[in-house]
Order: structure tokens, then C-alpha cells, then sequence
């Protein structure tokens, strides 16, 4: 059943695409004046909001003793991708296939039959310490996407598919770490959740034109 299996990089695609889209976040500090001071770019890596909040905890329980690295910079941006669910209601004709000559032979066809819908869901979280910094992330990101923000990818190179891919902001969650110790370092921080609605393409194969 699966000896023409393919691997068309379609999920590694969404991911990249969803993180490119973080990838130019930038904080401004101000004087009293009003005048910006700094303008710092805000860092993005991919992994799961605990690993950044054990490496916070690490840095603040260094002593002495302890050889000191440096600390984790706030604010950043990270993201995880959280679930991979089929969509029933995005359903196509599976019968129906792509179709393209195949390179200078007028003769073959590549084909391809109709995608699989599915969601993938994605976490975005920005830690930073203080309200200010925060606001100034989470302000750059909400208004372009009301409630979606499509990005066109070039699926499948092959059979030259692009297709436009909405993601989805889904709900913003807050959380402050304020109520900590005085040895503790505050982390105010935004969780995004967002569902991109892509495709995913079974194998390429050839086939003779009768």
C-alpha cells in the first residue's frame, strides 16, 4: 500500500512559514521625551514555552559557585506546533488528480490525486519582563489577523501547485509571574494559538497519454 509513498516536506513547509512570519519582531525603547533610544530586534526560536521557562529558572538559581552562562534574553518569541488534525469539512473529490506534462516529454503526464485536509495548530508565546515590551509584541501581531492571515506556498514544485494557506488566530492567554520571590526574574508572557488550514499530497506518478 505504501511503496509509492512520498515525502513532499508539506508539514516542515507550514512550519516555516508560520515562524517566517515572527521573524522580523522588533521593541523600541523611549525616553521621557518620547524620543526612541533603542530599537531592539526581538529573538524567535522554535520549542516549547517550558524548556524557556526551565532556562529562566536555571539563570536564577546560579551561586557563586556556579559557573555563570548568559542569561536567557527577554523579550523573545518561541512557538511549538501543538496538534496535526484531519478537517472532514474541507473535504475535495478524491478522484479527481493534477495532471502536468512531464518535463520536454509531450508524451507523459505526472499526476497526483486530490490532497487531504488537515489543521495543524501552532503555539506562539512572547516572554518579556516587563508589561511594556509585551504589549509592544502582541500590538505588532493581532491587528493582521482578523481572524486569519493566508501565506501562498509552493506546495508542490513538481505539478506546480501553490496553494494559499489561512492560519488562524484562535484565542490570546496572559500570564505574570509577579507574585515570585525577589531572587526569582519576572516573566510577563502571551500565548497565541493559531490553526493553519493546509493540505497534505499523496504520491507523483507517471502515466502515458493515450
Amino acid at each position: 500500500m505504501f511503496k509509492d509513498a512520498q515525502y513532499h516536506e508539506l508539514i516542515r513547509k507550514t512550519v516555516v512559514a508560520f515562524g517566517t512570519l515572527f521573524n522580523d519582531m522588533y521593541v523600541y525603547r523611549k525616553n521621557s521625551t518620547g524620543k526612541t533610544i533603542q530599537k531592539m530586534k526581538v529573538p524567535l526560536a522554535y520549542g516549547p514555552k517550558q524548556k524557556f521557562l526551565v532556562r529562566l529558572d536555571q539563570d536564577t538559581a546560579r551561586t557563586d559557585s556556579t559557573p555563570r552562562t548568559t542569561a536567557l534574553t527577554l523579550p523573545r518569541i518561541g512557538f511549538e506546533m501543538t496538534t496535526l488534525q484531519y478537517d472532514a469539512g474541507r473535504k475535495l473529490n478524491r478522484v479527481q488528480k493534477f495532471k502536468k506534462v512531464k518535463g520536454a516529454d509531450s508524451k507523459s503526464l505526472q499526476n497526483a490525486y486530490m490532497p487531504v485536509p488537515y489543521n495543524v495548530g501552532f503555539s506562539l508565546f512572547t516572554m518579556a519582563k516587563n508589561s511594556e515590551d509585551a504589549l509592544q509584541i502582541v500590538e505588532q501581531i493581532l491587528p493582521m489577523f482578523q481572524p486569519d492571515y493566508t501565506v501562498t506556498l509552493n506546495v508542490m514544485p513538481t505539478l506546480d501547485v501553490v496553494r494559499d494557506v489561512p492560519i488562524v488566530l484562535n484565542d490570546v492567554s496572559y500570564e505574570d509571574s509577579y507574585d515570585g520571590t525577589f531572587t526569582e526574574r519576572r516573566v510577563i508572557m502571551y500565548t497565541l494559538n493559531f490553526t493553519a488550514k493546509m493540505y497534505l499530497y499523496g504520491p507523483v506518478t507517471s502515466q502515458k497519454i493515450i
